[in-house]
């Protein structure tokens, strides 16, 4: 049963669904946005923070503004307001930035001019602003010099209440990551607070007992990839990631049982576990989870992230279990986290990004994602180092390209996958052009 149906029928949603097994890569990541949105709903959480507290936060949803913007007719400029063909008699004396209010309760008769400052309120009645320097003044007698444009005349520079919105119109919508330009269009509109989506805790459990936290490895032995480039990863994502997230786990079956419970316990929404998900006696991570969650994608059809497993623990914890080798780790985590984060989110679901393939390219018996990089002319070839366990080349990388089955000839356009901290050809957001 699809997320949405499965969320409808039951609560339990996630006891009703059909595990994807060898899922293709553009189902995975269907089922994983929809995981997330599910698992959003369920909790339907959401919370208000001030304005200097929102930049980088998801909007929960739609915001309205408060008041017209602006909210009052203004000059665009230093000069005068006047009313009528002209010449005009200036009525008022001149205005101070201290002041430039005071014109708010005037209101022009034909043949009148009174001063404005720049952003000062342009009183009822007014045609047109006659910036300073094309004003000719003689004491209470104003003239437009005739040797500027005529078009200075034409209310160029008067700024109508609600020229960029109305009041209670929706100027910012639901899933956008905020900017310090949306936040400073808040402001103006009237905004005080705005609703956001709290970032979702992720609880990192890595297991092996071989993996070593620094210094150079004996044989036998590696270094933690994960601990230093997990979490900021998934605060770009929009995660929560704090001092208590990050487990290094022993290869032990009990151990790992003991940390997911904990986790689930705690009340933590997402868990990443790191290695363990092949089907040999010494691999737990799949076997615990096969035995106590619900596997809602169980291996992908794709190279390299081949033994990835994403599942539901039955009190609502969604679990993506990433192979142990660095690069398929990563290519799996490009594949799921990224849409299962957006739809806990409410933010759009990712899309890939057409680009030209430099040369041909060999196919395999699945689809391949190979860190790739674009040329100085904009077309794109696989980087050197592309291993499952090696990083080389994802270090080096602007993208994934996807290679399908039957490969790729020169000149062909392909699908790019964003890196979840580095956007394609400079945007922060992919745009879908399906080649």
């Amino acid at each position: 049963m699809p997320v949405a149906e499965a969320l409808t029928a039951h609560p339990y949603w996630w006891n009703s669904l059909t595990p994807a097994r060898h899922a293709r890569r553009g189902q995975a990541q269907q089922l994983a946005y929809d995981l997330g949105a599910a698992l959003a709903a369920a909790r339907s959480e959401e919370t208000s923070v001030s304005l200097s507290d929102a930049v980088g936060a998801t909007l929960a949803r739609d915001v309205h503004a408060l008041c017209p913007v602006p909210h009052y007719a203004s000059s665009a400029m230093d000069g005068y307001a006047v009313r009528g063909p002209g010449p005009w008699r200036v009525v008022t004396a001149d205005t101070s930035l201290h002041d430039a209010a005071s014109t708010a309760d005037l209101e022009l008769a034909r043949g009148e001019a009174v001063p404005v400052v720049t952003g000062g309120v342009i009183p009822t009645g007014s045609d047109t602003i006659i910036r300073d320097e094309y004003a000719l003044r003689s004491g209470a007698e104003l003239r437009f010099d005739r040797s500027r444009p005529h078009s200075e005349l034409e209310g160029r520079h008067a700024r109508p209440a609600g020229t960029e919105c109305g009041s209670g119109e929706t100027i910012l919508t639901a899933g956008t990551v905020l900017s310090p330009a949306d936040v400073a269009f808040a402001a103006v509109a009237g905004v005080d607070e705005l609703p956001i989506v709290p970032a979702p805790a992720v609880r990192l459990l890595l297991t092996g007992s071989e993996v070593q936290g620094s210094g150079i490895p004996a044989p036998g032995f590696v270094r933690d990839a994960f601990s230093p480039s997990l979490p900021p990863i998934l605060a770009g994502l929009g995660a929560r990631v704090d001092q208590d997230s990050v487990h290094r786990i022993p290869d032990e079956a009990d151990a790992f049982a003991a940390a997911v419970e904990r986790a689930v316990a705690e009340g933590v929404p997402f868990i990443v576990t790191t290695g363990g998900t092949a089907r040999s006696r010494a691999d737990h991570v799949r076997a615990h989870l096969e035995r106590h969650a619900t596997p809602i994608i169980d291996e992908l059809d794709l190279q390299p992230g081949h033994p990835t497993l994403f599942a539901a623990h039955p009190a609502g914890t969604a679990i993506l279990a990433l192979p142990g080798n660095p690069l398929a780790a990563f290519t799996a985590l490009t594949v799921l986290a990224v849409p299962f984060l957006r739809g806990m989110l409410g933010q759009p679901a990712p899309t890939s990004h057409a680009v030209r393939i430099a040369h041909d390219i060999q196919g395999a018996r699945r689809e391949r994602l190979v860190p790739a990089f674009q040329h100085a002319d904009g077309a794109w070839s696989p980087c050197r180092d592309i291993g499952a366990n090696m990083l080389r080349g994802l270090s080096r990388a602007d993208a994934l390209l996807s290679v399908p089955v039957e490969g790729l000839v020169a000149g062909a356009r392909a699908e790019a996958l964003a890196l979840p901290w580095k956007p394609v050809a400079g945007k922060p957001d992919l745009v879908t052009d399906n080649p």
